[in-house]
């Protein structure tokens, strides 16, 4: 019998204490709708906490959703997995966690971040530590496979001490493979920006996210979306929706911060994937005569030169590559891109 997955997924805009937010709740029903049909979490083991699912609270400490309702679900896994032990099933409560949190966050040192919760003001800053829960779920194994997105600023917030989970620390069996990835709208002390995308107000992270899990994170030889084609799309594409006035703004997150210490498939290849069409490529390179490489998902090359000529015509498959040449690294997009008769689009970079 197969564990099953497990999500909860939290969006908050009403902070009646702090400052109001306009998409994080719009990010995490996305989320919700994706992790429910194409991530194949069953309704049942899916908690969705959102600002509108609460009354308004006439006072702010009182305001909803709180970390009461997020300790809750983290019971009922441990819950799941004593159920499971006492089945003969062994100590894990699932296969797969996903975590989602959408809205206002902070960071009280390098190494650490938290989710605010709606009843956080200025003086009483309730929140949740959302990586310190991934990596106990990783670490005690209680799932085989930890995936954590957070799309929240981290503001440096140096005298908060994060409250730890309340689960003790337990050992995974030795015999169980996990991994995790985790990633992170903005590295410690910048702002994540939310924008209007279409007729909804986004957080840029969790939008560009959400591209890459519908289909741009996909391997272009597997066809599956993996943590090493997904790390490369939000790197190079969360930035690609900011003004040139944000780009210039040192406090705006351009690039996420990516915790992937584990390469593995997030979604599988769709039925029927064949092997991706290539499409024609060619580098410019300044200095030629010295090797030259291309490499994709997870730093794998996919081609190389001994000797770089001026131009090297290199046909690949759609999807994100860095070419690597005397200490230089430029990274790059095959998009498959055809003209208006059909024909493709010849991509050009140099380096």
């Amino acid at each position: 019998m197969p564990l099953a997955d497990r999500a909860l997924v939290v969006g908050i805009d009403r902070y009646p204490a702090i400052s109001v937010l306009s998409g994080a709740e719009n990010d995490a029903k996305a989320f919700h709708t994706w992790v429910t049909s194409s991530g194949q979490v069953e309704s049942r083991n899916t908690l969705l906490l959102t600002s509108s699912a609460f009354t308004a609270a006439a006072n702010a400490d009182d305001e909803r959703p709180a970390k009461e309702q997020i300790e809750r679900f983290f019971t009922d896994i441990d819950n799941a997995a004593e159920a499971n032990n006492q089945a003969g099933l062994g100590h894990q409560a699932g296969r797969r966690l996903w975590m989602f949190f959408s809205g206002h966050g902070f960071s009280p040192s390098l190494d650490k971040s938290a989710v605010l919760m709606a009843n956080a003001s200025l003086k009483r800053v309730h929140s949740v530590a959302a990586m310190m829960w991934a990596n106990r779920f990783y670490e005690g194994g209680w799932f085989d496979e930890v995936i954590l997105f957070q799309d929240a600023c981290r503001t440096p917030i140096s005298d908060v001490e994060l409250v730890p989970p309340f689960l003790r620390k337990k050992q995974a069996s030795l015999g169980q493979t996990r991994r995790r990835f985790y990633a992170f709208s903005a590295k410690d002390r910048l702002i994540s920006k939310e924008k209007m995308f279409e007729k909804d107000m986004r957080g840029v992270f969790s939008a560009t996210l959400m591209q890459g899990l519908n289909g741009d994170a996909r391997d272009p030889k597997t066809g599956a979306i993996t943590t090493a084609q997904l790390k490369l799309f939000l790197q190079d594409n969360m930035r690609k929706s900011l003004s040139p006035q944000e780009l210039e703004d040192d406090e705006i997150a351009k690039v996420p911060e990516v915790y992937d210490p584990d390469p593995f498939d997030i979604v599988a290849a769709p039925p029927g994937w064949n092997t991706a069409p290539i499409f024609p490529l060619e580098i410019a390179v300044a200095n030629p005569g010295k090797r030259i490489w291309i490499e994709g998902a997870a730093f794998a090359t996919v081609a190389a030169e001994d000797q770089a000529p001026p131009v090297w015509s290199v046909p690949l498959p759609r999807g994100y590559y860095r070419v690597r040449y005397e200490g230089a690294e430029v990274t790059f997009e095959v998009t498959g891109a055809v003209k208006a008769d059909g024909s493709q689009v010849v991509e050009n970079v140099s380096i």
